[in-house]
């Protein structure tokens, strides 16, 4: 509760206390655990917490959210390299994310766009900085009224890129996207 007092995900601070607190986990534990995730879940925690108010912290603030989001990776990155530093040689290090295929709900040039920018909102944005070291040009373009992205310090992309073993994926069902009226 503390932390979120201090302005929780949205804060860059709490990146740097997921760290400390997986590096602690992971020196208590580490003799016992060979598979490792640092998160799970991530658009959960920003979207439903910060975005849309549906999970705790019950925030709705949409450009908080693409903070929450950026910081939860960020603090993803940081855990891994702080675990990594101590890990035995067999440990395995991931994340896991929630992943859905997006559809087109038809043929249209629309829909098929619709499409394209919803699966980057679920699924690149979150895959893209992991696997890439980057954000989806397109998603950070369609957010720039909700944020100007000033959360993005130089660096963070490496730190949030750091490499894993494993990429864990929920999935629960496919989404169809059409464009609006």
């Amino acid at each position: 509760q503390a932390l979120e007092d201090a302005g929780g995900w949205p804060a860059r601070y709490t990146a740097h206390r997921f760290a400390d607190y997986a590096a602690l986990v992971h020196h208590a534990l580490g003799d016992r655990v060979d598979l490792w995730t640092t998160l799970n879940e991530p658009w959960c925690s920003a979207q439903l917490g910060y975005g849309m108010g549906i999970h705790a912290p019950g925030r709705s603030e949409p450009g908080n959210a693409m903070a929450a989001m950026h910081h939860l990776l960020l603090g993803h990155g940081l855990a891994i390299q702080a675990m990594r530093a101590a890990a035995r040689p067999h440990e395995q290090l991931s994340i896991t994310l929630n992943l859905w295929p997006v559809l087109p709900a038809t043929n249209s040039t629309d829909d098929v766009a619709a499409g394209h920018l919803l699966d980057g909102f679920l699924n690149r944005l979150y895959l893209d900085p992991v696997l890439r070291g980057t954000y989806p040009e397109d998603v950070v373009a369609a957010t720039t009224g909700l944020t100007d992205w000033s959360f993005v310090q130089t660096g963070d992309a490496t730190v949030i890129a750091a490499p894993i073993a494993v990429l864990g994926i929920n999935y629960y069902a496919p989404h169809r996207a059409q464009s609006p009226p």
